[in-house]
């Protein structure tokens, strides 16, 4: 297959602004952006998920604080003017992403104060060896003039989520953490910029403690595109990539079908709609995903985002490993399976407070929403409806709610179940589909199913069909009705009418009614170039108490309308 696209100008997994110019890497400018912050004077901060590009973003600030505009000539931040401080400024810059994991005989007290040690000798400041990380910090930085330095923190919470699960360890880290900010606050008076980032916010760790002034953007419009790509940053930056990955698909799979707009299209289901300012007045894609689909088009729409490790953040594992039977429940979980679904919540609810960690009191939305599951959907006076961004993200929430109700990771199951489904689908086998969903159901324990009703089993269904890497949507609209399910499948649309009862004796009659409705509401009519097919799908799900023998739960009918 030829490239028509250079994937060496892809800065996957590169956040070094001067590398990316000097390779001739794509560098999509937000530094109109950068600029309006970096004349900020007081401590700022930024939460958005991982893989979001806030490395980056710490990067351009380093390089513009330490350097001035030599790499951003020709960028908007110079054609705006939008800089003109002629100095340059000794920049302490911690990675903190660095510091979750220890090795057997380290402690964090060690490798922080490696981390401390090495930035400081970035700006030619030698420690004394016998200090601690807190007491060399202040050493060195009270040295210099006021106004002098700029101080960086990159995923300031990464150390404190990789260790919810043990509170000793966690208030041990948090200790240090909150005396190193308290420190910077005490000499604030030195740092000309102070710029910190993070997933998630411990109050007690003091970022909102230890600086009363701090300025969290997190929400703000004007910032709403500070990472992440916005649908014209896609299309002017990647506009070769794009035709490039239809010509790839095309070859691959002797076809077509695909062209710039579908490719697009594609690109807007799978890794966009991320929303983060409270106006809701811009969405963005996942770089991350984007990067990777670009680079590698022959594999498909993949998740990058799952596969990378992105989308199980330690904050979001610990919680459901730790607090399912606290905090959420089962039901609780049960009711995410909706991924389709919206929540309302106001703003002061995804911005919660953890006095310790013997104390969380963490509303899972907020757990979602930071860890880039939910996204907001809209916005008013109210606050936020959140919801899920696209099918990427659907597939990886799915894997995660499957783990904690079936006991097998999203992985297990799809490897358990792809090929066979896949198979059954392209012969149009609907016993043999019948057969999977009905092995799928028995994943999870009778228990499971005790207060489902209709729309649980469609949204257990279309929990399946996504994991599966199948476009699955419901209650989709006709001109006199809402289909219960729609699964896209190349030139194939199939609808679902999903009956349920509790008598097994039922299931016929059930089915002529989901015939009726299906051809009285005119769910096969669809303005969609690809065959139609209707199929109505009868679950028995027995109550205690109606036979001696054991309860029936499965899918009994699956058939052609």
């Amino acid at each position: 297959m030829n490239m028509t696209a250079d994937d060496a100008r892809l800065p996957l997994s590169v956040t070094s602004v001067s590398e990316m110019i000097h390779q001739s890497q794509i560098y999509v400018d937000k530094t109109d952006l950068v600029g309006r912050i970096a004349r900020s004077k007081g401590p700022i901060f930024l939460s958005r998920p991982r893989r979001f590009g806030k490395s980056t973003l710490v990067n351009t600030f380093h390089e513009l604080f330490a350097h001035g505009l030599t790499c951003f000539k020709d960028l908007k931040i110079d054609k705006l003017h939008i800089w003109d401080d002629p100095k340059t400024y000794k920049v302490l810059h911690l990675d903190l992403s660095l510091l979750k994991e220890l090795q057997p005989g380290e402690s964090f007290a060690d490798i922080f104060r490696l981390r401390i040690k090495k930035s400081l000798a970035d700006i030619n400041f030698t420690i004394n060896e016998n200090n601690c990380a807190v007491f060399a910090f202040e050493e060195a930085v009270s040295s210099f003039p006021d106004l002098s330095l700029v101080l960086l923190v990159d995923e300031y919470d990464a150390p404190l989520t990789q260790v919810m699960h043990d509170p000793v360890e966690f208030n041990n880290r948090k200790a240090l953490l909150s005396s190193f900010l308290l420190t910077v606050k005490s000499y604030a008076a030195k740092f000309r910029f102070i710029f910190i980032t993070g997933v998630t916010r411990f109050s007690e760790v003091s970022i909102f403690s230890a600086f009363n002034n701090i300025d969290d953007i997190s929400f703000n419009p004007l910032y709403g595109a500070i990472t992440g790509y916005t649908q014209s940053e896609l299309e002017n930056y990647f506009k070769d990539y794009i035709d490039n990955a239809a010509a790839i698909l095309n070859q691959k799979h002797h076809t077509q079908e695909y062209d710039h707009q579908s490719i697009l299209q594609q690109l807007k289901e799978h890794y966009n709609g991320y929303c983060f300012d409270e106006e809701h007045s811009v969405e963005v894609y996942n770089p991350w995903s984007i990067l990777n689909f670009l680079k590698y088009p022959g594999s498909g729409f993949k998740s990058y985002w799952l596969d990378s490790g992105g989308a199980a953040p330690s904050l979001l594992m610990n919680y459901l490993n730790n607090y399912i039977n606290h905090e959420l429940t089962v039901e609780e979980l049960k009711a995410y399976l909706d991924l389709d679904g919206v929540k309302s919540v106001s703003k002061s609810r995804l911005t919660p407070i953890i006095e310790s960690i013997d104390k969380i009191h963490y509303p899972f939305e907020a757990i979602l929403y930071q860890a880039g599951y939910l996204t907001i959907k809209d916005a008013g006076g109210w606050g936020f409806d959140l919801g899920l961004p696209n099918l990427e993200v659907k597939q990886a929430f799915a894997s995660i709610i499957l783990q904690k109700l079936t006991h097998h990771d999203g992985d297990e199951l799809k490897l358990k179940y792809w090929r066979k489904f896949r198979q059954a689908l392209t012969m149009q086998d609907y016993e043999a589909l019948r057969q999977i969903f009905n092995q799928y159901l028995n994943e999870f324990s009778p228990d499971a199913f005790l207060s489902f009703n209709e729309a649980a089993f469609r949204d257990l269904i279309k929990v399946f069909l996504i994991l599966m890497d199948s476009s699955a949507y419901s209650e989709y609209p006709t001109a006199v009705g809402r289909s219960d399910l729609c699964l896209s499948a190349g030139r194939t649309l199939y609808v679902f009418e999903l009956k349920v009862t509790d008598d097994p004796h039922q299931a016929g009659v059930k089915y002529e009614e989901a015939c009726t409705q299906i051809k009285s509401r005119k769910y096969a009519v669809r303005l969609t170039g690809q065959q139609v097919i209707t199929l109505a799908a009868i679950i028995v799900n027995e109550k205690a108490g109606r036979s001696k023998n054991p309860l029936v739960r499965e899918l009994a009918v699956l058939k052609p309308a």
